[in-house]
């Protein structure tokens, strides 16, 4: 379905700002949770949000632009008191990492073949976590600030492998979620540029006051 570019930009604010308010509420409240739970759980959502702006919009540079967005909403943090801006640059950073992996895997989601859609997931999942802990380690030697993430040899190995497959398979969940008629009818979604602007102030609101 072709879009006019006033619908494209409507569409790119609204599913950034879905984002973007998912970040500020649910995952605030994940990463509450000890251990690495939230990228767990956040990483299958994103992959959803992405690969229904990528159906919406019929192009793959509309992932680059929804996680602009994002990031944008996730800046807005370093306007806060925080004890390292790490704090937010960090998330940011897995933020841009996370839409990368999508947009590199999004065409095996297009296959018939359920083990190119498995190994799309599985890359994206396990490669994003990589990718970051390699941006951790160069973040540590060049700044001394130590993540979580990579404290110890097990901590890497349980983020990577053991989290990245549990991601997979939540992944899949949502893939296979992504095929039901109804929310395939999410593919033709008109969004009123009103309710997109609006949708990005209360992001904006979420991630300043959670």
């Amino acid at each position: 379905m072709k879009r006019t570019k006033l619908e494209m930009i409507s569409l790119i604010i609204f599913f950034g700002a879905v984002w973007g308010i998912l970040e500020a509420s649910l995952g605030y409240v994940l990463h509450l949770i000890p251990g690495f739970i939230a990228g767990t759980i956040m990483f299958p959502i994103v992959m959803f949000i992405l690969y229904k702006a990528y159906k919406a919009m019929g192009s793959r540079k509309a992932i680059f632009y929804v996680a602009m967005v994002a990031l944008f909403i996730k800046s807005a943090n370093l306007l806060m008191p925080l004890p390292t801006p790490f704090k937010v640059v960090n998330p940011m950073i897995a933020m841009a990492i996370e839409s990368l992996l999508v947009f590199a895997v999004i065409p095996l989601f297009e296959s018939k073949k359920p083990a190119k859609v498995v190994t799309g997931v599985v890359i994206a999942s396990i490669g994003w976590r990589l990718a970051y802990v390699g941006y951790l380690g160069i973040n540590f030697f060049a700044t001394g600030y130590l993540s979580n993430q990579i404290a110890s040899f097990s901590a890497g190995v349980n983020f990577v492998l053991l989290s990245g497959l549990l991601t997979a398979l939540i992944a899949m969940l949502f893939v296979a979620v992504s095929q039901i008629k109804t929310i395939k009818k999410l593919d033709n979604i008109r969004i009123n540029p009103i309710i997109s602007f609006a949708t990005l102030i209360l992001a904006f609101v979420l991630t300043l006051t959670i």
